[in-house]
């Protein structure tokens, strides 16, 4: 069937880049596989019934995950223990290491709409018509967002967050 082969070939040649997006959102392994799988099967499901292609398949799944993970109403998810700390001889990397944790639980505190934008933004690098087009908002909205969660990692992590894609959109 046209179907499971257009997916399967998605998942063996783009799976492992959806997984980690999904992982950027959820900041749990197997969080973020049920979310690709729900996503992946969600598509299927409507491809069938449709019985049309979507023009961009990695795309239509990756808006079909934004749904799944926008939806979803959980409690935080957990973070893995960093016990790197320890290892390291070198205070900056610990520094680093402290910095890079404290970053992830403060993305974890921001709504979930936030989240979405910041990581579409930053980890996969899409404009914001891209972005207002998967979370189905204006604009407008992605940049309110997007200002609104980097204002309140900034607070919240205590010194500057590197604006490189802020200014340019």
């Amino acid at each position: 069937m046209q179907v499971d082969e257009e997916l399967s070939s998605l998942v063996r040649d783009r799976g492992q880049h959806l997984v980690r997006v999904a992982y950027q959102l959820t900041h749990d392994r197997s969080t973020a596989e049920d979310l690709v799988q729900e996503a992946l099967f969600q598509v299927c499901r409507s491809w069938r019934t449709r019985r049309g292609q979507p023009d961009r398949l990695e795309a239509y799944v990756r808006r079909a995950m934004m749904n799944v993970y926008l939806k979803r109403q959980r409690g935080k998810p957990l973070l893995p223990d960093a016990e790197l700390a320890e290892q390291s001889t070198d205070g900056a990397f610990d520094k680093h290491l402290a910095d890079r944790d404290e970053i992830w639980r403060s993305l974890e505190q921001l709504p979930m709409r936030q989240r979405a934008v910041l990581v579409l933004r930053f980890y996969e690098d899409l404009p914001d018509s891209e972005i207002a087009r998967l979370l189905s908002c204006r604009q407008s909205t992605v940049r309110s967002l997007a200002a609104r969660g980097l204002t309140a990692l900034r607070t919240h992590v205590g010194y500057v967050i590197p604006l490189s894609k802020e200014g340019q959109r």
